[in-house]
């Protein structure tokens, strides 16, 4: 079994995951943090592809975060290659908190990106995220900024608390650290 993780932040990102889940039948597909649920299992539904291998997860509120909090539930599953789906932009970063995180797991990193007109991210960025990565991956502690989680996070519990209601496949969520 795969595991495509689709990274929240765009739901246009959701057609290039649902795409991906056409192309491995069998995989489980996360969606981490992408923003409402109703948007996103729409989606699902015009894709039609079966809610049982979708799990909604709301558990991120940066990039760092869609790969440290999702770590466990994929590695619960097994795969052997985790798709991940992001904009073209954005990939240089994911990839490298993704290596960062998943180091050492025996599991395939595979970028799907998701068309995007805009081409780079700044250096200093993606430093600064694959550094953040290696100090959680090192030593368990996660590097954060807290504005950034005080922004995000009402949003994150009422999407958790919609999905909920309306029965949609979702992860426990979990406090932040």
């Amino acid at each position: 079994m795969d595991v495509i993780l689709e990274l929240g932040g765009n739901i246009a990102r959701m057609d290039t995951a649902l795409q991906q889940c056409k192309k491995c039948p069998s995989a489980k597909l996360i969606v981490s943090s992408e923003g409402s649920p109703d948007a996103v299992m729409q989606k699902v539904n015009d894709a039609q592809v079966s809610w049982d291998r979708v799990l909604l997860d709301f558990n991120a509120w940066d990039t760092v975060t869609n790969f440290t909090k999702t770590v466990g539930l994929v590695r619960s599953f097994q795969p052997h290659s985790v798709y991940v789906v992001t904009d073209e932009f954005h990939m240089k970063r994911a990839m490298a908190i993704a290596r960062a995180v998943y180091f050492l797991h025996g599991i395939r990193l595979v970028p799907v990106p998701h068309p995007s007109e805009k081409k780079n991210e700044s250096r200093k960025l993606v430093r600064q995220d694959r550094f953040r990565a290696w100090l959680w991956r090192l030593t368990g502690y996660l590097k954060y900024w807290s504005d950034v989680l005080e922004q995000r996070w009402r949003g994150l519990v009422r999407d958790q608390q919609v999905a909920e209601s309306r029965m949609y496949p979702v992860t426990e969520q979990r406090a932040p650290v």
